[in-house]
């Protein structure tokens, strides 16, 4: 497998963050190959996710007190997705590998995890550090669809991960959409209720999306592909959330999982959602659908 290649559009134009990101997807690389592909003893794993978490905080506080520093407005907000990430995520992520004894499957959803966390909010919270994203995560309207999708949905991802995505139009469970996956993520409304987004992909273009974040050729899924998938969804959706009427993140993911297609179908004949659109790739398509959900459901 080749190295996880930093790619130019990962830079944000800050010399201090630019050499940082670059440097924990060196280390998360070296774990890769240490662990994963060469087998190696579980004490140079353990290591080297204690070098990656001891350089992530380090490169947290360094990043919020630039933040600081120029006065950006949006810095309480991206503080909080750091602590996060800090008290919540990583912590989490070490215990799962404490628990298996460093499994394979655990060291893989680590690195699923970090790969997909760092690439979602360099390419969509650390651009707007300087600006780059203005205008295109402003709260639109909740009736305009259009302004919905172009803000939330295809503007981060042709940049993510520079491909053309285009809106087909409404989603119905008439549209095919070969070996699907179904991502259910369901978030706390500050008001009450709930927020279920659903992310339909083929595991074809899974795969292709992993290989073009990761510049790497991926035949089957795995678990890092999948985790790495499910944090990319995780930092457009907590965006897309914000056409609700608050705030991107003053919703709270409660619930995140991938659904069996007797689940999705069940779903979609309980309640059709508010909002359900299909995407083009080249030849092949996704779909995102949002609704409400009530507390009884």
């Amino acid at each position: 497998m080749r190295q996880i290649q930093w790619q130019d559009r990962f830079s944000i134009g800050v010399e201090m963050i630019d050499q940082a990101h670059h440097r924990l997807f060196t280390i998360v690389q070296k774990i890769m190959e240490l662990y994963v592909e060469r087998h190696e003893d579980k004490f140079a794993c353990e290591e080297g996710i204690k070098y990656f978490k001891a350089y992530a905080l380090k490169h947290f506080a360094e990043e919020e007190a630039y933040m600081r520093e120029i006065g950006y407005t949006g810095y309480l907000d991206h503080k909080k997705i750091h602590d996060r990430m800090r008290r919540e995520i990583i912590p989490a992520l070490e215990r799962e590998l404490c628990d298996s004894d460093f499994s394979t499957e655990a060291v893989q959803h680590f690195i699923g995890v970090c790969i997909g966390w760092l690439t979602g909010h360099i390419m969509i919270e650390d651009q707007a550090i300087l600006g780059k994203n203005t205008g295109e995560f402003l709260p639109p309207h909740i009736d305009d669809g259009l302004s919905v999708i172009h803000a939330m949905v295809l503007h981060p991802l042709r940049k993510m991960f520079g491909i053309d995505v285009q809106y087909v139009g409404r989603f119905s469970t008439m549209d095919t959409i070969v070996d699907a996956q179904y991502y259910e993520l369901v978030y706390s409304a500050p008001q009450g209720g709930r927020l279920r987004f659903i992310v339909i992909i083929g595991e074809e273009l899974m795969l292709r999306a992993a290989g073009l974040m990761f510049d790497i050729e991926f035949y089957s899924m795995n678990e890092i592909v999948r985790f790495a998938i499910r944090e990319i969804a995780q930092c457009l959706i907590q965006r897309a959330a914000a056409c609700f009427g608050e705030g991107a993140h003053a919703y709270r993911l409660e619930e995140d999982r991938f659904l069996e297609t007797g689940e999705y179908d069940e779903t979609f004949r309980a309640q059709t959602p508010q909002y359900s659109m299909l995407f083009n790739v080249k030849q092949e398509c996704f779909a995102l659908c949002i609704d409400r959900i009530s507390e009884m459901d």
